[in-house]
């Protein structure tokens, strides 16, 4: 069983600044720079992949928090609209992958971009470094307690309840994608590889650890994201076991 800590903060001054922040704020630059050292390793054009990283980072982050707020707080939003443009007080995943595709599919549609898996592909086997630092600074805001437990990794809550910490569980996740991407990217891998299996492996994943949420919003008695595992696992698939033959240099 793990100890309750107060959730840490850096100060700074006369300012502090939570560790949840800190930690996605270094996820999303060490990314990028992951990224960008892949794009050239592949042979892609940096420009591109700078854009396409850009999109990504202003999608993912609108998206995400949009559509937490109108799929998990739509009364909240009603009552006050301008909840919306207040990007810092919520996010949510699932808004973010899709606010990221939606962003990613834009840009490349209007700058008609070519090899456009293969971008993709690179931006799938660097994501899990930004998702592990961003997942640990949940563990720590205690952003997603999950229901009471007597596993090992259980967390004493500020109540005295030892519960699931469900972003410290889906931090070790990601970094087992991390380690396994990193060992998997050492050789040429079919286009879509690494993001067919960072979809199909996180589906039912986060499939199950939605069974252990508490106080989310359910639909027919399901999260939104669990909805959001059915598609993510379907195209997971799709890319992944697609007649693909060409492959990538690693």
């Amino acid at each position: 069983m793990l100890p309750y800590l107060e959730p840490p903060r850096l100060v700074i001054g006369s300012r502090s600044l939570h560790l949840f922040g800190f930690l996605v704020g270094v996820g999303v630059a060490l990314g990028i720079q992951l990224a960008m050292k892949r794009a050239r390793d592949v042979g892609l054009r940096e420009t591109v992949m700078r854009w396409t990283l850009f999109w990504v980072t202003v999608g993912g982050f609108v998206g995400a928090h949009v559509l937490d707020l109108l799929v998990y707080e739509p009364r909240a939003v009603l009552a006050d609209p301008g909840k919306l443009l207040r990007i810092w007080e919520s996010l949510g995943s699932f808004g973010g992958f899709a606010g990221a595709t939606f962003a990613t599919l834009s840009y490349f549609a209007v700058a008609k971009v070519e090899r456009r898996i293969e971008y993709v592909d690179v931006l799938a086997f660097a994501f899990p470094v930004s998702w592990f630092l961003g997942r640990l600074g949940c563990a720590f805001a205690y952003d997603h307690v999950g229901r009471p437990t007597a596993f090992f990794l259980g967390q004493r809550y500020a109540d005295g309840v030892v519960r699931h910490n469900l972003g410290l569980e889906e931090a070790l996740f990601t970094a087992g994608l991390v380690a396994t991407f990193f060992v998997l990217g050492r050789k040429p891998r079919a286009k879509g590889f690494f993001m067919g299996t960072m979809m199909l492996a996180y589906a039912p994943f986060r499939f199950f650890l939605d069974t252990l949420r508490i106080d989310d919003a359910r639909y027919h008695g399901f999260t939104p994201a669990q909805y959001g595992t059915v598609v993510v696992g379907l195209v997971g698939a799709a890319l992944l076991f697609r007649r693909e033959t060409a492959v990538t240099s690693g």
